[in-house]
């Protein structure tokens, strides 16, 4: 027993600590506190005073045991606690990277369509002449009356709206022997009338994971303030507010969605908060 009493003092437990013995040691000196108490010879009445000084260090080496047992289980807890961190940590990190390569892909497309839509502009205003504007016109007044002939309703009839509006724009502009404006207004007309036929052609679910790319840019004024999103779709981050009448330029759409550049920034806005802007061509 006195050596049982020589080890316990000798790693004063009393100042250790959650984690700072290994578990092994741990188990190792419960095991030879419990074996010490539990082979203690038992008392007779002429023995009394000998038995009172064995048990009495008994009793405060349960209480190490049992404080031992408790500093076991917070060490646990503590583990599983350090493992779930580390995991939110990791899964907010894969979070951040994944939004990153979507901003970058984002980028890369913008400029892509910008690129493309400054070459379509291009080609229309080469292409100029009496003859290739009032085809162009007379096509898209074609395509125009056809959607006539089905019923339209919510966002679609905003689309068909700015696209009639933009088509008188090109029928005036032809009358004041300004061709290429008038090829430019009936290009842009004919965006609108692509978005407002490929939007219903679609199941809601399709068209909002499809961007397409315009194939000239569409000049474009805000209605009213307008969140400029981060992604299509209203539950998307804001990244800042377009107010009334700021200009935009739209390279592609997303379902309702335009993917838009204005003042040095770029995102999505809901196409029924703008409206096309006819200004000087």
């Amino acid at each position: 027993m006195g050596l049982l009493k020589r080890s316990v003092e000798h790693y004063s437990f009393s100042k250790l600590q959650p984690g700072q013995m290994p578990d092994w040691i741990i188990f190792v000196l419960i095991g030879v506190i419990t074996t010490g108490c539990s082979i203690l010879p038992k008392a007779s009445p002429s023995e009394a005073e000998i038995a009172r000084s064995l048990w009495s260090p008994c009793v405060g080496e349960q209480h190490e045991i049992e404080r031992l047992q408790k500093l076991l289980v917070e060490k646990e807890v503590q583990q599983q606690e350090i493992e779930r961190l580390q995991k939110l940590v990791a899964e907010k990190e894969a979070q951040i990277r994944s939004q990153e390569a979507r901003q970058q892909d984002q980028a890369k497309t913008l400029q892509e369509t910008s690129s493309k839509a400054a070459h379509a502009q291009v080609k229309l205003r080469r292409l100029a002449t009496r003859p290739a504007a009032a085809s162009t016109i007379a096509e898209v007044e074609m395509v125009m009356e056809n959607l006539k002939s089905s019923p339209i309703t919510g966002s679609a009839q905003v689309l068909q709206a700015q696209a009639a509006r933009l088509l008188d724009a090109a029928a005036t502009s032809y009358a004041e022997d300004n061709y290429a404006a008038a090829m430019d207004y009936a290009a842009q007309a004919r965006e609108f009338i692509n978005m407002l036929t490929n939007t219903q052609g679609r199941k809601s679910s399709e068209s909002h994971q499809i961007t397409v790319s315009l194939q000239v840019p569409l000049p474009l004024r805000a209605a009213a303030n307008s969140n400029l999103r981060q992604k299509p779709g209203l539950s998307a981050a804001v990244l800042g507010v377009l107010k009334k009448e700021s200009l935009m330029v739209a390279d592609a759409y997303q379902g309702e969605w335009l993917l838009i550049s204005a003042d040095g920034r770029s995102g999505w806005v809901l196409n029924t908060l703008v409206e096309a802007y006819l200004g000087k061509q």
